[in-house]
């Protein structure tokens, strides 16, 4: 297994993975003692000295560069982090390019996912990355499938994860392909984490398709939204606020904020919704009223759409810990 290291690299992006596979090892070891290590992590730069310095300061020594290396690939790993300097080095991409061709799985973890997709090699897959990052990826790479509410994204033998922590989602799906469910749940289990985490990660960003937006149309739109959600917002309705015609609506909005009018005002009721959830105790009733979703039934469908997991669930799952 290699795994790849640059200036700058995301210190969570690195470390989660690579503890995770190390615990897979104590487990997997610990029932078949004597059977050695699943996972020989090899730790390789993608600079020419052979340690980086992390975004938090902590030096790290790679056991060597990458473009020297010949060794076998069964996975590799690509953190994010700093990724801006890398993505202009030809000679660095075409290093990922090789070790990746030749790997027979490649995963990438937040914004190595910009790494992996500048290769090539997800030309016509699907693929995620963090949420913030998500518009800018297919934006990019328009040939790439991407999916903005994922943990993680698995098309072929290449895997895309989320942000930092969906790095340790990915890993645990790893084990658990390689050395089954049991030794996954472990690892689960000393991590403090789920071993598969319920929803996708909109449930932790605000919403998604706002960003990035210039045109002054949609800018003023967007900003009333929220503050209107329990009225008529049908897409004939928002185009009339955005002095458009339906059909150019139709055809502008989607390009500029990355979902259809309809999908992004359920994700911005749902945003609301989850607030109300979290932080005071009103009935589903009075929350799926006040949030334009016209009763409970129809709050709870937008809920396990956008993220996977019911009001009840959501309320259950964060409330206590936010309120």
């Amino acid at each position: 297994m290699v795994v790849l290291l640059f200036e700058g690299i995301e210190l969570l992006d690195f470390a989660g993975p690579t503890e995770a596979f190390h615990l897979a090892n104590l487990a997997a070891n610990a029932r078949r003692p004597g059977a050695g290590y699943q996972y020989r992590l090899q730790y390789l730069t993608l600079d020419k000295a052979d340690r980086v310095t992390t975004s938090a300061g902590l030096e790290l020594i790679a056991h060597g560069v990458a473009r020297d290396y010949t060794g076998d690939v069964d996975t590799l790993v690509i953190p994010g982090g700093a990724i801006a300097r890398l993505l202009t080095d030809s000679d660095a991409i075409n290093v990922v390019k090789r070790l990746a061709g030749r790997a027979r799985r490649a995963a990438s973890v937040c914004s190595g996912a910009f790494v992996l997709a500048s290769t090539g090699l997800l030309y016509g897959r699907k693929a995620t990355t963090h949420w913030r990052g998500c518009g800018l990826l297919a934006e990019r790479f328009p040939d790439i499938r991407v999916e903005l509410d994922a943990i993680f994204v698995r098309d072929g033998k290449f895997y895309t994860s989320a942000g930092s922590t969906a790095g340790i989602d990915l890993t645990l799906h790893l084990v658990e392909e390689d050395l089954g469910r049991d030794v996954s749940m472990h690892v689960a289990r000393d991590l403090v984490v789920f071993l598969k985490r319920q929803g996708g990660q909109a449930q932790f960003s605000h919403t998604l398709s706002v960003q990035g937006t210039h045109s002054d149309h949609f800018r003023a739109l967007l900003a009333w939204i929220p503050e209107h959600l329990d009225d008529d917002l049908r897409v004939e309705r928002l185009a009339e606020r955005a002095r458009m015609s339906t059909r150019n609506f139709m055809r502008r909005f989607p390009k500029e904020i990355g979902v259809t009018p309809a999908r992004y005002v359920e994700q911005v009721r749902v945003e609301a919704a989850k607030r109300q959830l979290e932080t005071t105790s009103r009935s589903l009733e009075e929350i799926a009223a006040d949030c334009g979703f016209g009763g409970r039934d129809g709050m709870r469908r937008s809920f396990v759409r956008v993220l996977g997991v019911g009001p009840n669930v959501y309320r259950r799952r964060f409330h206590n810990e936010i309120s």
